[in-house]
């Protein structure tokens, strides 16, 4: 059965076939050496790491703008797992949600014909630099993948390093995604990093740290777009055992923030309770909201915990809306 998984944290340790990413020169380091296409800058100012990193630029046109390289299939390969750090600055958009800043795979069969596309990753607006990754079973038939990074028919700037496509035996794989189900649970026991002092750790999504301006401590979060569309982060975790309520805190600001069509396409800050992670106990619940320019705002809100409910998520967003959001101190408590 074909199947694709995808993959929302980084695991500290995992089993690859043959242990090599097979993508060459992913690195950008100095050149654009085994890429095809034209326009290709090397960023050495701006990069994830090491000495530089490959940049697109494009202000006007919203043409199709990208780079590809072909990588063959080991044998005995069962999967993959494809992977980039990419950073968006001002990428717009456009009438279709696949253009954007985008790594995507294409499977090939021996003679180079194409199978199916795998996106991998889709940017909008202005970003950090956000790791992205994905695992894809593959057919029987795929001999070839083609991996594409590109402005697909938007203007903007997007860049990109370490791009790595690491292949797995059956047993690898398998391996690896139980690997991914243990730090899964081990991660989403409690929540965590609401002040944003340990970077991005524990969220989700494509967002900014600033150092200004900022509430309490040394950072804060910054979510941006120019679209209106739906842009932000979020924090999965389990309701501790025994909880009969829960009140979550916290401070936003907005810069330049213009709702979109509906009365709530504003700054958001929401809570979502499921009983398994799926499966909504209650209808979310909107804990503050911002819109045009605000000074920092302190929303709290406490709600008796559904029937059922054991999994919450925090989200962070522009719902639909452009401009800029900040959010600061975040804080989950639950009592019984």
């Amino acid at each position: 059965m074909k199947r694709s998984i995808a993959v929302i944290f980084v695991l500290t340790s995992a089993w690859s076939w043959g242990q090599k990413n097979l993508v060459r020169n992913g690195g950008f380091e100095g050149s654009s050496d085994n890429w095809r296409g034209e326009g290709v800058i090397i960023n050495a100012f701006d990069r994830h790491d090491g000495n530089s990193a490959g940049m697109i630029n494009q202000f006007t046109g919203g043409e199709w703008k990208g780079i590809d390289q072909i990588i063959t299939v080991p044998k005995d390969c069962y999967a993959f797992d494809f992977g980039v750090w990419m950073k968006a600055d001002n990428i717009e958009g456009g009438k279709d949600p696949w253009n954007a800043g985008v790594m995507t795979v294409e499977l090939l069969t021996a003679g180079e014909k194409s199978i199916r596309y795998e996106g991998v990753a889709e940017v909008l607006g202005s970003t950090g630099w956000v790791y992205y990754h994905k695992s894809v079973v593959l057919p029987a038939e795929a001999k070839k993948i083609r991996i594409i990074l590109a402005l697909a028919q938007t203007n903007g700037s997007l860049l990109f390093d370490n791009v790595s496509a690491v292949g797995y035996s059956v047993t690898e794989f398998e391996k690896m995604k139980e690997e991914e189900r243990k730090a899964a649970k081990l991660a989403a026991q409690s929540f965590r990093n609401g002040s944003f002092e340990m970077a991005m750790e524990g969220w989700r999504g494509a967002a900014t740290l600033v150092s200004d301006p900022v509430k309490e401590g040394a950072a804060a979060v910054s979510i941006t777009s120019s679209q209106p569309v739906w842009t932000g982060i979020d924090q999965p975790a389990f309701i501790p055992e025994g909880s009969k309520k829960v009140k979550v805190s916290g401070w936003l600001r907005a810069q330049s923030l213009v709702r979109g069509k509906e009365s709530w396409n504003n700054g958001v800050f929401i809570i979502e309770l499921t009983k398994d992670g799926t499966t909504k106990a209650i209808d979310d619940q909107m804990i503050g909201s911002v819109v045009g320019d605000s000074d920092w705002t302190y929303f709290e809100k406490e709600l008796d915990l559904p029937a059922g409910a054991e999994q919450f998520r925090l989200l962070l967003a522009l719902s639909n809306a452009t401009g800029t959001l900040y959010a600061d101190d975040i804080r989950v408590t639950f009592s019984k």
